[in-house]
């Protein structure tokens, strides 16, 4: 089976990683420049070289069985870290907080900087010019209503009504020690 993901986080890529795993042609698709979903590293450049900030997620933790020996992988791999400050079972990305999805996405088909703004459903998905025989639709709430709106005006409503909590993140770089 031919499916189409749109969102390269965390549960588009476990999703299309558990679908390749099974034999199914898999193709994600995501609006950004790189994975990450809430598990973003964003790189900049300062005079002094490159600064990178983990502006999503501070942590993650595991506790299904099958997570956790997907995050066992992870640190076996160096890809994760135990991170104590926030627990015994909190666990960051290293080097960034986005190392384990940039794993995951190194296996999958993604197609990078593809906005999806529509679906339709003629016997097959499309997105673009591709054709599916299923589609998942992996991103916020806010960002399926648009998707989906033409298929299921009922769950379309429900995705509008539902409203995010924000996380606010200052990105600071200093030039030097801070104390």
């Amino acid at each position: 089976m031919r499916i189409g993901i749109i969102g390269a986080g965390m549960a588009g890529l476990s999703c299309a990683q558990a679908l390749r795993q099974q034999g199914h042609d898999v193709i994600v698709f995501d609006k950004g420049r790189g994975p990450g979903g809430r598990m973003s590293t964003r790189r900049i450049g300062t005079p002094l070289g490159e600064a990178a900030f983990d502006h999503g997620a501070q942590y993650l933790t595991a506790r299904d069985p099958a997570f956790v020996a997907q995050v066992d992988r992870w640190a076996r791999d160096g890809h994760v870290a135990l991170w104590s400050p926030a627990g015994a079972d909190a666990w960051v990305g290293t080097p960034a907080m986005n190392a384990p999805i940039r794993a995951m996405a190194s296996a999958c088909d993604v197609h990078w900087n593809t906005a999806i703004h529509t679906l339709t459903h003629d016997g097959e998905w499309r997105f673009g010019d591709e054709l599916f025989d299923s589609a998942i639709v992996a991103v916020p709430a806010e960002q399926v209503a648009p998707l989906i709106a033409a298929h299921d005006i009922t769950l379309a409503d429900a995705a509008r009504s539902a409203t995010s909590e924000p996380c606010w993140t200052v990105m600071v770089a200093f030039d030097g020690a801070t104390c």
